[in-house]
């Protein structure tokens, strides 16, 4: 009875230890795949509408349009306000020894609101925006997060959709060794229990 105990402590701990390692390792990949930034190459040249995270809210972005062109792509984005003479792509710091024809000026739209093209280097990771206020006359920082996910499927390449089932697989794989392990354990248990 007491051997049995102990067997049964085993795969008690066994188990706790196999099931978490397993979530985490699902946990982590999952993570490092949304996390993952798009690039160009992996969407098909055209223009889409895309949702855009502000760091600020006094930077308000109400409508942007990504055009993507071969390996570069453009942004263009319309604010809320006409407070901004000019964006750069960088820091505030960076924008004030920056040559002048890196800076984004701002146009009227069709509606007479203030809209910038702006240079994107990738989708989902931050990015830096440097805006120049009117009233203040100086630069102030700015973070920007281009949301892939706000994308329609078909601005994605099939190559896109490849790389997505190749890390639930990788992400899978860690769970399924996990499960045949503890099938292992169990196996070998009963056998034990059934000699005593």
């Amino acid at each position: 009875m007491k051997f049995t105990k102990i067997i049964a402590a085993v795969f008690a701990a066994a188990l706790t230890a196999v099931c978490s390692a397993a979530f985490t390792a699902f946990a982590a990949s999952a993570q490092a795949s949304e996390k993952d930034p798009v690039y160009a190459d992996s969407l098909v040249p055209g223009q889409y509408e895309i949702q855009v995270t502000s760091s600020s809210s006094m930077f308000r972005i109400v409508k942007c349009e990504l055009t993507v062109s071969g390996s570069d792509m453009t942004a263009e984005m319309t604010l809320s306000g006409k407070g901004y003479e000019k964006l750069f792509p960088g820091t505030a710091e960076q924008a004030e020894n920056a040559d002048e024809a890196r800076f984004c000026f701002f146009h009227e739209d069709a509606e007479g609101k203030y809209a910038y093209t702006f240079p994107v280097g990738a989708l989902d990771q931050e990015t830096d925006c440097a805006a120049y206020s009117f009233k203040k006359q100086r630069w102030y920082d700015r973070t920007l997060i281009f949301e892939s996910d706000s994308l329609p499927d078909e601005a994605f390449v099939p190559a896109e959709q490849e790389t997505t089932d190749g890390a639930v697989y990788v992400a899978v794989l860690p769970v399924v060794v996990a499960v045949i392990i503890l099938l292992g354990l169990l196996t070998v248990g009963i056998v034990i229990i059934k000699r005593k």
